[in-house]
């Protein structure tokens, strides 16, 4: 994952949790220009300070480094569904999918 990538799932999950940089960034106890300024790229994001946003973001942190950010809560009821099914079920829903 690249720095741009982080920065850009990072700015995601402020809008997911409808906050704005200022909120945000005055929510973990830094100035009101911090997010603006990590966003940006102007100011490199610790593992730490990404923790604590993503805790008052209330965003997993496997949502977060899943390789889709975006379809995550999809893929994982896709996942608990497939996970569920009898052997032939999956085998029949295997061969439905090749044939498409």
């Amino acid at each position: 994952m690249t720095i741009n990538e982080i920065l850009t799932r990072l700015g995601f999950v402020r809008n997911s949790a409808n906050l704005s940089a200022r909120e945000l960034s005055l929510r973990i106890g830094m100035s009101p220009q911090y997010i603006a300024q990590v966003e940006r790229g102007r100011i490199v994001l610790t593992m730490e300070k990404l923790l604590q946003i993503l805790e008052v973001c209330n965003f997993p942190i496997e949502r977060f480094f899943s390789k889709n950010i975006y379809e995550y809560n999809e893929d994982k009821e896709l996942e608990a569904l497939i996970e569920s099914m009898p052997l032939n079920k999956k085998k029949n829903l295997i061969e439905f999918i090749k044939n498409k």
